[in-house]
């Protein structure tokens, strides 16, 4: 593109992000001093049109950008981008303060980024994977119920009630904690889940009755779905940010699964820094009219996982990635200090 091209298409991005209508040439003829007449800048619009970087939604319309001009816009973004006084300390505030768990401190975060951008936040949590065990502990509720709190070394806590077969005591529940925990502190939930796994095929005569207790309570506490891991804020955005109802239908669906956006998150967390998503490169069609701004947090080189922001392909990128840039780096911050 010539300056001239940039000029107009940079304008168009930033009117069409402003107001969310289509863009004439009378109007950016208004907004420009190019010094041109707006003859000139419809032939430039055409232009530009025919190498992919405007649609016209009706003849009689103006111009709306597409993802590939989106995908420039973003692209050309200096790398230091400015971030307000006031959101700085918004996030200094949420991510530092007291939180009883590292879910807590997630779900606050999440809130926040959709206050902060008028978007819809999401935060996932450490991935199985990555997560390790610092405490187990089983509690009687009643004759065929226990109550599981798994704790992991990042603080993440789990906890469920799972269904036994046999009126176990306290104290023998007691005993398979001390048991579990023995044996699997500072393993990977995954790892530990694999060993019971591998465990429960062996001949059951093997074991006693409080190995064979320990090893089946380890299996059914330490089934956590993925989906769980994800922290949503501010769906109402997307019916706010979207005109077309089927759209914003479609998108809260897919948020309510809550896997797909998992799944995308981790593909973002091999990404140093800022993530943009634009469109059809997030690869799940019920995101193609989306955009994604996510950025990865851990504890130093290792990748935990992600935060972000989901909202139209017209967002305010120039505001957005210096808040979620931030947000993911106070984060990591923070757990590493611990």
């Amino acid at each position: 593109m010539d300056d001239r091209e940039r000029a107009i298409l940079t304008a168009i991005l930033e009117h069409h992000i402003s107001t969310g209508e289509p863009v004439g040439s009378r109007t950016l003829s208004k907004v420009l001093d190019l010094g041109v007449s707006s003859a000139t800048i419809r032939n430039i619009m055409a232009d530009l049109t025919e190498e992919g970087y405007l649609d016209q939604p009706y003849t009689s319309a103006g111009r709306v950008p597409t993802d590939l001009a989106y995908r420039y816009y973003v692209d050309a973004l200096p790398d230091a981008l400015p971030l307000l006084d006031d959101d700085r300390e918004r996030i200094e505030e949420a991510v530092r303060g007291p939180a009883a768990s590292l879910a807590i401190r997630l779900s606050n975060i999440s809130r926040l980024l959709t206050e902060l951008t008028r978007l819809t936040g999401v935060v996932s949590a450490p991935r199985l994977n990555k997560t390790r065990l610092k405490l187990i502990e089983f509690v009687k509720l009643d004759t065929h119920q226990v109550y599981v709190v798994l704790i992991t070394q990042s603080n993440m806590i789990y906890h469920k009630i799972i269904e036994v077969s046999e009126d176990l005591s306290q104290e023998f529940l007691h005993s398979v904690t001390r048991y579990l925990n023995e044996q699997f502190a500072d393993y990977r939930l995954l790892e530990i889940r694999e060993q019971i796994l591998e465990r429960l095929l062996q001949e059951k005569e093997q074991y006693d009755q409080l190995l064979a207790q320990a090893v089946r309570l380890g299996k059914k506490a330490l089934e956590i779905s993925e989906d769980r891991n994800l922290f949503v804020e501010g769906q109402h955005n997307i019916v706010l940010g979207f005109l077309d109802t089927e759209t914003a239908q479609r998108l809260l669906l897919v948020l309510e699964e809550r896997l797909s956006i998992v799944e995308i998150l981790c593909e973002t967390m091999t990404t140093p820094g800022v993530s943009v998503g634009i469109g059809k490169e997030l690869h799940h069609e019920d995101l193609w009219e989306t955009a994604l701004v996510s950025a990865a947090y851990g504890n130093g080189t290792t990748p935990l996982g992600a935060l972000g922001v989901i909202g139209p392909t017209r967002m305010d990128y120039p505001r957005v990635i210096p808040i979620i840039d931030y947000t993911a780096r106070m984060l990591t911050n923070t757990i590493m200090q611990g």
